[in-house]
C-alpha cells in the first residue's frame, strides 16, 4: 500500500515546495521588467499543473475483471506514469525557483536618480549634477545604464534636441568610462565594478545660440552581466 501512495505523497510535496517558493517571491520581490521572470512565471504554473496531475491520477482501474498479471503490470506502468509526471514537477518546481534566484541576484532593477544644479541651461552651456543613490544590499550590480533626456525648455519654439550634447562626467572613482559625449537624448552603460555605493556625475550640456534646454526624467537601471 505505501508503494501505491508515495507517488502522491510526492506531489504534494511538491505543490507545497511550489506555493511556499511562490509566496516567498511575491514577498521577496526585486522589481525591474516582468519579461526577465519570464521562465519563473512558466515553470511555477507548469510545476503545479504536473504534481496536480501526478496527485490525482488513478493508481489503478477499478470495474475491470482482469487476472493477477494484467493487473500488476497495470500498476507497474501507473507507477511509472505517476513517478514522471512527480519528477517533471519536482524538475519545473526547481527550475523556477532557480530562474527566480538568478533575476533577483543578477536581474535589472531600478535605480534612484537626482538631479541638481541650475537650470535651464542656455546656449552658454552648463553643468547639471545627477546622483545615483546608494542602492539597497539586494540591489547591488555590476553596472548602471543611464537613459538621458535632455529636452527644450521652451518647447513652443523650433527643437534645439538634435543641435544638444551632453558629455557625462563621472566624479565618483573606479566608474568607467569616466567620461562619455552623447547626444541630447541618449542611452550610456557604466561599469561600477566593486563599487556598491552612491555615484555622482557632471552633466555639461552645449547646444546653439538661442536655445534653452533642461534635463529631463532620467532613468536608471543597475544590471549585471
Amino acid at each position: 500500500m505505501a508503494q501505491v501512495a508515495w507517488p502522491t505523497a510526492a506531489a504534494c510535496l511538491v505543490i507545497a515546495a511550489t506555493i511556499c517558493f511562490a509566496v516567498f517571491a511575491v514577498v521577496r520581490w526585486p522589481g525591474g521588467p516582468q519579461t526577465q521572470y519570464l521562465w519563473f512565471y512558466i515553470l511555477a504554473p507548469l510545476a503545479l499543473l504536473i504534481a496536480g496531475a501526478a496527485a490525482l491520477y488513478p493508481a489503478d482501474r477499478t470495474g475491470e475483471a482482469r487476472d493477477a498479471v494484467q493487473r500488476a503490470a497495470e500498476t507497474r506502468r501507473r507507477k511509472a506514469v505517476r513517478a514522471v509526471l512527480v519528477g517533471a514537477a519536482a524538475l519545473c518546481c526547481g527550475g523556477g525557483a532557480l530562474a527566480w534566484v538568478h533575476v533577483d541576484r543578477t536581474g535589472e532593477v531600478g535605480a534612484v536618480m537626482t538631479i541638481g544644479g541650475p537650470q535651464p541651461v542656455g546656449d552658454a552651456g552648463g553643468t547639471i549634477t545627477m546622483e545615483m543613490k546608494r542602492p539597497a544590499p539586494g540591489d547591488v550590480r555590476e553596472k548602471l545604464r543611464l537613459s538621458l533626456s535632455i529636452v527644450d525648455d521652451r518647447p513652443g519654439l523650433p527643437t534645439c534636441v538634435d543641435r544638444t550634447t551632453a558629455t557625462i562626467n563621472v566624479i565618483t572613482p573606479g566608474v568607467t568610462p569616466n567620461t562619455r559625449r552623447v547626444p541630447a537624448r541618449s542611452t550610456v552603460d557604466f561599469d561600477l565594478g566593486r563599487h556598491g555605493g552612491a555615484v555622482h556625475f557632471e552633466i555639461t550640456v552645449r547646444s546653439d545660440s538661442g536655445c534653452s534646454m533642461r534635463l529631463g526624467p532620467t532613468r536608471g537601471t543597475l544590471y549585471s552581466g
